[in-house]
């Protein structure tokens, strides 16, 4: 079995990326960061089924997830869309899902940082939790969203033998350090984004820039001109659920293509 990882996706220009990626899907499972996919902040129902009818099975997200009101209105109703699992659980949405693929459980679990973002619980006490209730014979994969890279490396060794993936998001800065941390734990701190390759984060540099020298806060805006790039990283699975290979994606599509 193949499956993909797609880092954050930004706005339109990270929308047509994946689609212009996934043209010829050559996976059998696939999971993407849609927390910046409407416009850079949040999702949309519109979004949603968009990115569901590309070919995205599951759906993780991050400190961006409640940034579109009707979010919270339709997340119960998005049967993909994986929340971070360790916000208030008072929170619609599940924090955790398991899905039922070639006659496999993948389980996908979101979580969210402490280091530098708004305040959650405890994402290695939340993970130790969730585990007690997954099938033993389940293939784990979590998208641990968090800003710094020690925190990420942290889980990574804490959650080794348990999780069989565990990919860092958030940063959209893609890591050359996708490797085995463990028998069967493949690890990345940073899967990257898709969205435009000349860009801050996928946002159009001025504002960013103006933001920086004058401390004055500025609308942000997803970049839509120029080259588009995709990034995350493919990965197969055998019969015993263990990962045969593994290999980093970053992918330039030139503007006149799109």
């Amino acid at each position: 079995m193949k499956l993909l990882f797609i880092g954050d996706i930004v706005g339109r220009s990270g929308r047509k990326a994946v689609k212009n990626h996934l043209s010829h899907n050559q996976y059998d499972f696939i999971i993407g960061n849609v927390e910046n996919s409407a416009a850079g902040f949040g999702i949309t129902d519109k979004v949603y089924h968009e990115l569901k009818d590309t070919g995205i099975n599951a759906m993780t997200a991050g400190n961006h997830t409640w940034d579109k009101k009707e979010t919270l209105s339709l997340i119960n109703n998005w049967d993909v869309f994986i929340r971070p699992a360790n916000l208030s659980n008072k929170l619609p949405g599940a924090g955790y899902k398991i899905f039922d693929v070639l006659n496999k459980k993948i389980c996908v679990i979101n979580l969210i940082g402490r280091v530098f973002l708004y305040t959650s619980n405890c994402p290695f006490e939340t993970f130790n939790n969730i585990y007690k209730e997954i099938p033993d014979d389940a293939f784990v994969l979590v998208d641990f969203h968090g800003e710094a890279t020690s925190e990420k490396q942290a889980f990574g060794y804490f959650a080794k033998g348990r999780a069989n993936v565990i990919c860092g998001t958030h940063t959209h800065v893609q890591t050359n350090d996708l490797k085995m941390i463990d028998t069967n734990t493949l690890y990345i701190t940073d899967a990257g984004m898709c969205g435009a390759e000349c860009s801050v984060l996928g946002m159009e540099a001025g504002n960013i820039i103006e933001r920086f020298i004058t401390q004055i806060p500025h609308r942000f805006t997803v970049e839509t001109k120029g080259n588009i790039m995709f990034n995350g990283f493919s990965f197969t699975i055998d019969d015993d659920n263990i990962i045969r290979d593994y290999k980093l994606i970053s992918e330039i599509y030139p503007e006149e293509e799109m």
